[in-house]
């Protein structure tokens, strides 16, 4: 695994509605820039605060090996696989959930971020693409996404490099937990989540659902 990567698009998300009805962000647009604050990114719009964004989730990172993989699942509708579609503020050509571990600490420019945890997929990916079959194969195949916590805000632009400049938790794995998470028997390695629980790093959605656990 490399340790350099360029980013290759950027995206912010504004309200609309879709196609069922629902309210969302979740199809982002196409930008050069993106300004990113330590608890959000400027003009990138969260509709349902509950279960989206926060200090632990401000930048959601899907890559085209993601893509690529529903591209050939989903033939019949490869043409809506576009970056941007599936809620990503960045996107690479590289990385998977399998490549990267919980703390990761990735400097673009100025920014410093740090990854959290792997999304939480919800039926909003059905309604996004308009199909129902999505949700169902993206947790199955774990190709969720992740999210990063800011630790030095600033700019990045498209065609930025992207450095890994730390790796504090190697056994960590990121598709670990997100298999942890949604595979039976679930919640069942209770040292790595533990692990897990310790960095501080769990979000909203992760975070009681550890904490609950009986050490």
């Amino acid at each position: 695994m490399t340790n350099k990567y360029i980013v290759l698009g950027l995206f912010l998300g504004k309200a609309e509605t879709l196609i069922n009805g629902q309210i969302s962000a979740i199809r982002k647009k196409s930008v050069q820039s993106i300004d990113i604050r330590e608890t959000h990114i400027i003009n990138d719009e969260v509709v349902d605060q509950k279960f989206h964004g926060g200090d632990m989730r401000v930048i959601h990172h899907y890559s085209k090996i993601n893509y690529d993989h529903l591209k050939t699942t989903f033939p019949d509708i490869s043409n809506r696989f576009i970056p941007g579609s599936f809620g990503e503020n960045l996107y690479t050509e590289e990385l998977t959930e399998k490549d990267l571990f919980v703390g990761d600490t990735f400097q673009i420019g100025d920014v410093i971020m740090q990854v959290t945890v792997p999304r939480r997929p919800c039926a909003t990916i059905n309604n996004g693409y308009e199909d129902n079959r999505i949700l169902k194969e993206v947790i199955n195949s774990g190709h969720v996404g992740w999210f990063y916590k800011v630790i030095k805000e600033g700019i990045i632009h498209v065609g930025d490099e992207m450095i890994l400049i730390d790796r504090p938790y190697p056994n960590l794995n990121l598709y670990k937990l997100f298999e942890q998470g949604y595979s039976a028997p679930r919640f069942s390695d209770l040292p790595f989540l533990k692990e897990c629980l310790d960095t501080n790093l769990m979000d909203k959605g992760w975070m009681p659902k550890l904490s609950a656990l009986e050490y």
